[in-house]
């Protein structure tokens, strides 16, 4: 069963962080027992992006976290395709890498430990 999830709570908790300048919700589409959720977070430095698309359904909650600038440097999603990685179906694209992530599929969760990959990448260490 899937997370309980609300759109509005996760642009509040976007909205606090100091690397977010705008966080803005670009698409719901909601019918019947499925929804579809795009936000668009501009950070600090301007030139980076981060694009976060949910699906939720009565039975899964698949995810989706870019990070990019002119290009895409860093995804984290649920895809189920990634089957003998630790913790899958969540995992990480990297400089042409993947590998298992710690995300859980819970957005509340997720977004801060996404939050601190990203600072870290923008910083350099990654």
């Amino acid at each position: 069963m899937p997370h309980k999830f609300n759109v509005h709570k996760i642009i509040s908790l976007l909205k606090k962080n100091v690397l977010v300048s705008r966080a803005e919700i670009l698409l719901v589409d909601e019918i019947e027992k499925r929804g579809f959720y795009k936000i668009r977070c501009s950070l600090v430095p301007s030139r980076f992006k981060l694009d976060i698309k949910f699906i939720k359904t009565e039975n899964e909650f698949l995810y989706s976290y870019q990070l990019y600038s002119h290009k895409a440097i860093a995804r984290w999603d649920n895809e189920p395709h990634y089957h003998d990685l630790d913790n899958s179906p969540h995992h990480y694209h990297h400089k042409n890498k993947v590998t298992s992530s710690n995300l859980s599929g819970n957005p509340e969760k997720d977004v801060k430990e996404v939050f601190s990959k990203v600072t870290a990448l923008l910083s350099g260490e990654n």
